[in-house]
């Protein structure tokens, strides 16, 4: 607690006041407990730049205004904001949070004249820093001071993080990284006609695949007729009885399962610059299966059922993966972690993994893939976890914008560096930079820097700071 205190008064000294402002979202938890306020929220997140408090509970009606400023002035200003806008309806009680040390005393006297009979204050009970609140948590049962020393932790994170990217040695930004990242086309696309029988491949499959079911679509079934002829690439797409690749089909495994006389070679320009949609969305159907079939040998999987890629382990039995990159600097990223249970350390909770969606748009007569970065929950390393939506929202809650982007940037690499991989000359895709706006000397420092989670500075963080 003492060097959160010391942290912030740091900050405040050289003039940062606003680093109330990236601790807002982390203190809430800890209120929750303390003053058992399940309904506490941010109401800079309700309305941006909420006047007068920032965090407030209009169920028990008891606000907060988080602060790194510990004058009276300061209390006297929350108090007349307080007053003036006639909070007093929706709150009947109000407490100022100081990040740093507060004084020994306040003047009740000074506060009293802001007041009416319609709300009171008081200096002694409703001025509280952070030993108050460390006092209030020795109050609390046993479990309940685990999960406050574990919100401190990331509090202490998000400190460093703020006070680090806040740095005077820093240079203003000149550019905006947008989450586009360019894409290099083939020239070419190869089609051909299925010869397949639908029933033959799947009586077939059941025999010799031991295929237990029935196929859900056309694709399966021309998966399955693949994988019966040794194939298994899933680099195509199937579209009115006609298979798409970027690959020579003539040249390839692909040739067992089409008309070799209906083999056709197609220009790029032919589905990107058509008037039929179901042309282009064939075209960009293969940049995913393609981008897909380039990540299977990275160990990263398409999600069955939603689309999106997650990390999954590099080898059997690996309960940690960790990806090198370079960003501003040469980095790590934990892109796969195992989680296990805190009541029964033996047993496995979850299983945590980077996750990424991509679309594809032709802006301008260039490709871009768009890049969503996530997180994505299992409970055996692929199957979604029970619990994914509860523990996505808790992880989210820590992400703020400085975070996506830099998990934006990462994949990003790790894209460019896979198709590096497969050999840029031969790889029918290619991914190349993110898009940037240079925006000179003007980059509004707001837009650029957004708020600090302590995942942005320790990439390797996958204690319950970083994971669910």
């Amino acid at each position: 607690m003492s060097r959160i205190v010391v942290q912030v008064e740091l900050a405040t000294a050289q003039g940062r006041t606003d680093i109330n402002l990236a601790l807002e979202d982390a203190f809430i938890p800890i209120l929750k407990s303390v003053f058992n306020l399940p309904h506490l929220i941010n109401l800079n997140r309700k309305q941006k730049n909420f006047p007068g408090i920032d965090l407030g509970d209009d169920h028990d009606r008891v606000a907060f205004q988080v602060t790194s400023t510990i004058g009276l002035e300061k209390v006297k200003f929350t108090i007349g904001q307080f007053m003036s806008r006639s909070y007093y309806n929706t709150f009947d009680e109000l407490y100022v949070l100081m990040l740093g040390k507060k004084q020994a005393s306040y003047s009740q006297s000074a506060v009293n004249a802001l007041l009416t009979e319609d709300f009171s204050f008081n200096c002694a009970k409703h001025i509280i820093d952070l030993s108050d609140i460390l006092r209030m948590v020795t109050g609390l049962r046993l479990t309940a001071q685990e999960r406050v020393l574990s919100e401190l932790k990331h509090i202490l994170g998000e400190v460093d993080a703020f006070i680090s990217m806040r740095s005077e040695t820093v240079e203003a930004p000149t550019a905006i990284t947008t989450n586009l990242q360019e894409i290099r086309l083939p020239e070419a696309v190869y089609v051909a006609e299925l010869t397949i029988d639908d029933k033959a491949v799947i009586a077939q499959a059941k025999a010799e695949l031991n295929y237990k079911g029935y196929a859900k679509s056309r694709r399966s079934v021309v998966k399955m007729a693949l994988l019966l002829n040794d194939v298994s690439t899933d680099a195509w797409v199937c579209y009115n009885n006609k298979l798409f690749s970027f690959t020579d089909i003539e040249a390839s495994g692909l040739i067992s399962i089409v008309d070799e006389g209906t083999i056709e070679r197609l220009e790029i320009s032919d589905l990107a610059d058509s008037d039929e949609p179901d042309n282009v969305n064939i075209l960009k159907q293969l940049m995913w299966a393609e981008t897909r079939q380039m990540l299977k040998a990275r160990n990263v999987r398409s999600h069955p059922k939603d689309g999106f890629f997650f990390f999954v382990p590099g080898e059997d039995g690996q309960e940690l993966r960790k990806e090198a990159w370079v960003g501003k600097a040469s980095a790590t990223r934990t892109v796969y972690v195992v989680k296990y249970q805190k009541k029964d350390p033996d047993k496995i909770a979850h299983h945590q993994h980077l996750s990424f969606d991509l679309t594809f748009s032709n802006l301008g007569g260039t490709w871009f893939s768009q890049i969503v970065p996530s997180w994505y929950y299992s409970y055996d390393g692929f199957k979604r976890s029970n619990w994914h939506d509860k523990l996505l929202s808790k992880q989210k809650r820590l992400e703020l914008n400085l975070s996506v982007r830099n998990a934006v940037r990462f994949v990003a690499y790790f894209l460019s560096n896979t198709s590096s991989e497969e050999g840029l000359d031969e790889a029918p895709l290619s991914f190349g930079t993110l898009l940037e706006f240079d925006v000179g000397d003007e980059v509004d420092d707001d837009l650029d820097e957004g708020d600090v989670s302590i995942a942005d500075y320790d990439d390797d963080a996958t204690d319950e700071g970083m994971a669910a």
